[in-house]
């Protein structure tokens, strides 16, 4: 005789856990048409004006190759947090600006994204460091849209 567990997990965790945790960006390019929908539709949410996204490409906050500024922000496990968190929809943005932005220092960055008309980048308004605990709440923060904007 088996006993079955009540599960005490809400539906919704797992694609909460995953939109977190999990890397979502990858070199496919059908992949991130599909993040860039992801981006797209929780900036929908966010405001009532519309922002043209057509012309907006992904951009990784923290970047894909680090720089020695960009180590001394991450600390010493610099490595570790890169490769865990460099791909996640936390260190993802939106923004017509890639090239520009590229491995900038995330000082001009913020710069950058103040001055940006996509909503999304609004949240980096009072950020003066981009780390680990900083791409884990803002992950959570844009998972809590994902909820709201896909729940059953």
């Amino acid at each position: 005789m088996s006993i079955d567990l009540i599960s005490t997990q809400k539906p919704e965790e797992p694609f909460r856990e995953g939109l977190i945790k999990k890397d979502i960006y990858s070199k496919n390019a059908k992949t991130n048409d599909r993040v860039k929908l992801i981006l797209e539709t929780i900036e929908r949410r966010m405001t009532k004006e519309m922002v043209n996204t057509k012309d907006l490409t992904i951009e990784h906050i923290m970047p894909q190759n680090l720089t020695a500024e960009w180590q001394d922000m991450l600390g010493d496990n610099h490595e570790q947090i890169h490769k865990t968190w460099l791909h996640t929809l936390g260190n993802l943005t939106l923004t017509a600006d890639n090239s520009g932005l590229s491995n900038k220092p995330f000082s001009d960055k913020v710069i950058l994204f103040k001055d940006s008309n996509v909503s999304l980048n609004k949240y980096f308004s009072d950020k003066n460091v981009w780390n680990k605990e900083e791409i884990e709440k803002r992950a959570n923060y844009l998972a809590d849209l994902a909820i709201e904007i896909w729940s059953r």
